[in-house]
C-alpha cells in the first residue's frame, strides 16, 4: 500500500496586513518646568492611583508645570486615531499609565 503525501496551504483569514508606519523617537524634553504634562490613564484598574501619585510628585518638583489628565476612550490595545493627536496638541510631553 502506497502512502500519499498531502500538502495543505494555510491562509491568514485577515488577508495581507501592511506593516504600520514606523516613526523615530521624539527628542526628550530637557526640563519639565513650565511645561504642560499629560497624564494618560489607559482605563484599566489601578492606573488612576499610579497617576495620582505621579501628579503629586510632579507638582512638588515642578510647581510651575501644568498637569493635564486624560483617560483613553477605550481600553483596547489598538491606537485610538483621534485621541493621541488631541493629547499632542495640548501637551509638551506625557506619561502613559497602565493599570492591572
Amino acid at each position: 500500500m502506497k502512502k500519499s503525501r498531502i500538502t495543505l496551504e494555510v491562509l491568514n483569514p485577515r488577508g495581507e496586513i501592511p506593516p504600520p508606519p514606523v516613526f523615530g523617537l521624539a527628542p526628550r524634553i530637557a526640563d519639565l518646568a513650565n511645561k504642560k504634562i499629560g497624564l494618560i490613564d489607559n482605563r484599566k484598574a489601578g492606573a488612576n492611583f499610579l497617576l495620582d501619585a505621579v501628579e503629586e510628585l510632579l507638582k512638588k518638583k515642578f510647581p510651575n508645570a501644568t498637569i493635564l489628565r486624560f483617560r483613553k476612550p477605550d481600553a483596547v490595545i489598538v491606537a485610538t486615531p483621534k485621541f493621541y493627536p488631541m493629547v499632542a496638541e495640548q501637551c509638551d510631553t506625557f506619561i502613559w499609565a497602565i493599570g492591572d
